[in-house]
């Protein structure tokens, strides 16, 4: 009876185990590609559109819209599915960029040009008409974006879809302001020519190659424009090259487009006919060579290396992947991240935070930004210099030019908030968002926004309570200079040169650490006992004491010297 008992309640656990096991698997459900189309007035031709939307509990925080290059269309940017997108071909960098946006909790949605590249005419009308369609869409298609007073929106294009993001894409939300709940916050324009200083009127990324003469040296001259006569944010970013090596095309796609070895023999077959420099590099435009003989199997089926042969121009995976090394004419990952995260911080920062009511999902949004408002007055911040913001490209080279300016506030890390708030929340939403005043030189997660006003609300609400706090403070700091001292002392311990520097990216929580180093993260703890661990064991050895029976017949060597 008893064995009997004890297998009912392991199955009812067993039971317990799949069914949080499928909730949390429901809670990240991914969300499927959904193709939409509508019909254009104007030609009488329908335009196409994807989207997808992230299913969290709250958001998405943005719309992040996707513009093509010349020759391709927006079934570039997801996968292949069978049931929701089976014309999709998911080339491995578009899949990578409109990834990359839909992890940061954004919406991401492309639509397909007229013909081919992209024009003014009749372009800027379809975009608008996707716009509007998207707009009004019920919350279990969108989700919290259609409960947005404003939506915040940022665009990537690439080739013509550059031209189009920087050029026309700011006329089309302004002159539909009262017809779309949107606002542009930024765009990133890639290997395209960017418009006239004047016109640059929001947070903008210019992403060029060196190898187009050109466009480099009209993003480096509107660059420099901008830093003598503009305010606006703005943010270069160079391509260069790329070295081939045996993992390039599984490391530079998607997991799952490239096994290892395809990787290898892709790139001995690349190697072993001299498409390669003695460096790695290509020696030709692969747009004008014949690799594809000795990569696709062109040659009679030989040579069939490639999991995408034939690797068709434009539409495979290969051919995108090889034009991405040589870097003179193609869409590039590298930099997206850090030119994403630059446009998020730019366009929330200074005045450019008092743009929507609802910025920071709280009651309180109102209040806060009045108060910003009231503040417009004083001018803009003024625009920090070059050095406030140096990050290098990450595609490498030594050529790689620092951004000329941003409006990133200077200070990192998290600020010194009042003893009686307790400690920051360590579950924390991973958006990016200005801190209310006076915390508003820090940019964090929403949640510890919403902590701060929360905190700043009980004080208003109880000021015995940050009275009482000033009061502890205030005896904590009217102690003997010996105690400021030793105070000081504690604080400014440093670890042994010999460890190297702390880990940057460490956990949040707070731990005790080895004396004599205090409190911190655990990950801070870990680092500090490996390091002591080590020197324990290759610490030096200490000097050899003399045995006792030496020391004995020294001493009766040294009596016997002085009877003599």
């Amino acid at each position: 009876f008893n064995i009997m008992r004890r297998s009912i309640a392991l199955r009812f656990v067993r039971l317990l185990f799949l069914l949080a096991f499928v909730m949390v698997a429901t809670a990240y459900e991914k969300s499927p590609v959904v193709t939409e189309t509508i019909g254009d007035d104007s030609n009488g031709e329908d335009i196409q559109y994807l989207y997808k939307v992230p299913k969290l509990s709250s958001g998405p925080r943005a719309l992040f819209l996707l513009f093509h290059g010349c020759a391709h269309d927006a079934f570039d940017w997801f996968e292949k599915d069978e049931n929701n997108c089976p014309k999709c071909r998911g080339l491995p960098i578009e899949v990578s960029i409109a990834h990359f946006a839909y992890e940061q909790n954004m919406a991401v949605l492309a639509i397909s040009s007229n013909k081919g590249c992209w024009q003014r005419n009749p372009d800027a009308s379809r975009v608008y008409k996707v716009l509007k369609n998207f707009s009004e869409k019920d919350g279990t298609d969108i989700g919290d974006l259609a409960h947005k007073e404003h939506v915040d929106v940022y665009a990537f294009g690439a080739s013509s879809g550059g031209t189009f993001v920087s050029h026309v894409l700011p006329q089309i939300f302004e002159d539909h302001f009262g017809h779309l709940k949107m606002r542009l916050k930024g765009a990133i324009s890639q290997i395209a020519a960017p418009p006239e200083v004047e016109k640059i009127t929001l947070p903008m990324v210019f992403s060029h190659m060196p190898k187009d003469e050109r466009i480099a040296r009209a993003v480096r001259n509107t660059v420099d424009q901008m830093q003598k006569s503009s305010d606006v944010p703005v943010k270069e970013s160079e391509l260069h090259p790329m070295k081939l090596h045996e993992t390039f095309f599984r490391d530079n796609a998607p997991p799952g487009y490239y096994e290892t070895y395809e990787s290898e023999k892709m790139f001995e077959a690349l190697k072993t006919n001299e498409y390669l420099d003695d460096e790695g590099y290509l020696k030709e435009d692969p747009r004008r060579s014949d690799w594809r003989d000795v990569v696709c199997g062109s040659l009679e089926g030989e040579n069939r290396f490639a999991p995408d042969s034939p690797c068709e121009n434009n539409k495979s995976w290969t051919s995108e992947l090889m034009n991405v090394a040589w870097a003179s004419h193609e869409m590039r990952f590298d930099t997206f991240a850090e030119d994403v995260k630059f446009l998020i911080e730019a366009s929330h920062f200074g005045n450019r935070a008092i743009e929507f009511e609802d910025e920071l999902d709280d009651s309180n949004d109102l209040e806060f930004h009045e108060k910003r408002a009231s503040q417009e007055g004083e001018g803009p911040a003024p625009a920090p210099s070059a050095r406030d913001f140096d990050l290098m490209s990450q595609s490498g080279g030594e050529n790689g030019r620092t951004p000329t300016r941003t409006n990133r506030p200077t200070k990192r890390g998290q600020p010194e908030f009042p003893s009686h708030w307790g400690p920051v929340p360590l579950l924390q939403t991973r958006d990016y968002r200005q801190y209310p005043p006076p915390y508003d030189e820090y940019f964090g997660s929403g949640t510890v926004v919403k902590w701060i006003l929360k905190q700043q609300d009980m004080d208003r609400e109880n000021p015995e309570r940050a009275a009482k706090n000033n009061e502890e403070e205030a005896t904590k700091q009217s102690g003997d200079d010996e105690d400021d001292g030793e105070a000081e002392q504690k604080e400014e311990i440093e670890f042994p040169k010999r460890w190297g520097d702390p880990p940057e990216i460490q956990t949040m929580d707070y731990v005790e650490l080895p004396p004599p180093y205090g409190h911190g993260s655990s990950t801070l703890r870990n680092w500090i006992e490996e390091n002591l661990r080590r020197d324990a064991e290759f610490r030096l050895p200490k000097r050899r004491e003399k045995p006792e029976v030496e020391e004995e017949e020294e001493e009766e060597e040294e009596e016997g010297g002085n009877e003599l």
